[in-house]
């Protein structure tokens, strides 16, 4: 009986850390392992990360509908600290398939550096980033990337790779050089022009299931209904990577719907080179 008692003990004290471990991969916190190095310097390949899912919310949806491609209602706990300018994020890739329509790719992540929270207006000039007028401290530095790109930025603004996400001939933005860019807010409110149509389409059509379109006249629909302005229904962030030259983000993609982030990541608890061998200088490094 005693050998019985044990082994049941050991069982429901088993079950009860595995329980705990997935209610702390839930709510509190979950680690990922960098593979790129879009992050550079701040990241490195090798490096495993601490994402914050207590402070900032934890998401709650069908986990089994998400794997298999549906959409999902994505649900968060109350966040005790809102994403802020300069975080360094990790999110579902907002496109699935396909870089026209998004959908929230669950088997893929991206950790970038938040350039841009809702309600701000955010420019590049030059490589370097702008966020309501004034340039922004964190994120990628020109020096760094300037020297990666020609400086005839106008004249590419047709060529491949060289384009911002709107790719229109009405701003001919690049990604050396795009915006203003007013980033949507729960209940911010835009024209609709034929540059402001280009530029939230995607968004537009992701929060209303039906299709934007500009007549001849330049006048805007919505399922087929004449519309003005729109009123967003979502919070939208304006991701970037360290290492520019190096990095698809929001200048390539677009920008990132709130309910897709997973959390901040706050520290480099753990880091191997590629061969393996341990770099001790970068644990318990926290993330700037």
């Amino acid at each position: 009986m005693k050998t019985l008692d044990w082994l049941a003990n050991i069982v429901i004290a088993v079950f009860c850390l595995g329980v705990l471990y997935i209610l702390i991969q839930i709510f509190v916190c979950v680690s990922f392992t960098i593979p790129s190095d879009s992050m550079y310097p701040a990241i490195e390949p090798g490096d495993r990360v601490w994402v914050d899912k207590w402070l900032t919310g934890a998401r709650l949806f069908d986990i089994f509908d998400a794997a298999e491609g549906k959409a999902v209602d994505i649900r968060r706990t109350p966040q005790l600290r809102r994403y802020k300018n300069g975080d360094v994020l990790v999110f579902n890739f907002p496109y699935r398939g396909s870089w026209d329509t998004i959908a929230m790719d669950y088997r893929v992540y991206y950790i970038k550096r938040c350039m841009g929270i809702p309600g701000d207006t955010l420019e590049i000039r030059d490589f370097r980033y702008f966020v309501n007028g004034k340039e922004a401290e964190k994120g990628p530095k020109r020096h760094s990337i300037a020297p990666y790109y020609p400086p005839d930025s106008v004249a590419r603004a047709s060529t491949a790779g060289y384009l911002a996400f709107a790719k229109d001939s009405i701003d001919r933005w690049t990604v050396r050089d795009m915006g203003p860019l007013y980033i949507p807010s729960r209940g911010g409110t835009v024209e609709l022009t034929p540059a402001n149509c280009l530029r939230y389409k995607q968004l537009i059509e992701w929060e209303t299931h039906d299709t934007l379109r500009i007549d001849s006249l330049g006048r805007a629909t919505i399922g087929g209904v004449r519309a003005d302005r729109y009123t967003f229904r979502e919070n939208y962030y304006f991701m970037a990577g360290d290492k520019s030259y190096n990095s698809k983000d929001s200048r390539y993609w677009g920008l990132c719907p709130e309910p897709f982030i997973v959390g901040r990541a706050v520290m480099i608890w753990w880091s191997e080179d590629r061969n393996g061998r341990l770099r001790w200088r970068r644990m318990l490094r926290r993330l700037q």
